[in-house]
């Protein structure tokens, strides 16, 4: 395959991850603040502040209303990070690889950027759950697609690579930003509101209420969503769909340096899922910044050694 096509299809992934997981984290902060009381501590809930500092969004640590953090996430154009801006990449992107994306998944792409077209501030502040939705669906309509209409070859491996790396990055920056906000806060054993804001800014509230042997308070959502593989959208899980994508677009698997480290890291993670069960936030935080590290390793590691030659994104990244 072209590095040139490998490259495109590896950041078209990144695009829809990122929208996706966008719309999912504004629309779990903004049931959180909907539910939220008066008088809960400050520092609590994962709220719109934090949320800005997340995807890379300008904020200096002032209140933040609803509406400016929804306008900028969602439908600033000029914000690199926001629902809009990765919609169009992502759409330019499926544009360029029409002779690779089947027609239904440049179809889902489409039809999402249209529909977003339609979306104003005003509706979005008045009822944003018409927004979240249509984003939430259609991303995963695209997914589900990818899994039913290609070829299981080097075009899914590369744009799976991409998704569940970018999906990885995310949640790794949520954590980052949640778990020394609260110190002081769920650490004796009992439910906190930021806990609960985080799960569902993940989708993970059954999953960890089936899967946890702990109270929803924010180490053991954190410990649940860093290690434990047979959840999705943990981070020990997408580190493993990473490996598995990239040992399957390599023919030389063994020995490549990205395979390599990401070996390393899947064999960390699991250790210390049985080494840090009873970790405070301080052990936890050095581990997702540890992570963090090693993915973006990885990401220089594929660009390297797969897309030589081709240019990456720079507007798209966040520290």
């Amino acid at each position: 395959m072209l590095a040139r096509i490998g490259h495109e299809l590896f950041w078209l992934g990144r695009y829809v991850s990122r929208a996706e997981h966008t719309a999912r984290m504004l629309e779990g902060v903004f049931a959180a603040d909907l539910q939220g009381r008066p008088d809960d501590p400050v520092g609590v809930n994962l709220s719109w502040g934090p949320v800005m500092a997340i995807m890379g969004a300008d904020w200096d640590g002032r209140r933040v209303e609803a509406g400016d953090a929804l306008q900028r996430l969602m439908l600033e154009p000029g914000q690199d990070a926001s629902v809009v801006a990765c919609v169009r990449r992502a759409r330019e992107a499926a544009r360029n690889l029409r002779d690779v994306v089947p027609q239904d998944m440049w179809e889902a792409i489409n039809t999402l950027s249209l529909e977003l077209l339609s979306v104003t501030p005003d509706g979005l502040l008045h009822d944003p759950s018409v927004a979240f939705r249509a984003v939430r669906e259609r991303c995963t309509l695209f997914w589900g697609l990818v899994g039913r209409t290609m070829l299981r070859d080097e075009a899914s491996a590369f744009l799976a690579a991409g998704e569940r790396l970018e999906g990885a990055s995310v949640l790794l920056r949520m954590l980052r930003v949640v778990l020394p906000a609260g110190v002081g806060l769920g650490d004796d054993g009992e439910s906190d509101g930021q806990a609960h804001a985080l799960l569902r800014a993940v989708g993970g509230e059954q999953a960890f209420r089936r899967a946890a042997a702990g109270p929803p308070d924010t180490p053991h959502v954190a410990r649940f969503l860093l290690f434990e593989r047979d959840y999705p959208n943990a981070i020990a899980a997408h580190v493993s769909a990473v490996h598995e994508a990239i040992c399957q677009a390599d023919v030389a698997s063994r020995s490549s340096p990205p395979v390599l480290r990401l070996s390393r890291l899947a064999a960390d993670l699991d250790f210390h899922r049985r080494s840090l069960a009873f970790a405070d936030r301080n052990v936890l935080v050095e581990q997702a910044a540890v992570v963090q590290s090693e993915l973006d390793a990885v990401d220089r590691d594929i660009s390297e050694r797969y897309f030589a030659g081709a240019l990456r994104p720079t507007a798209f990244s966040v520290a």
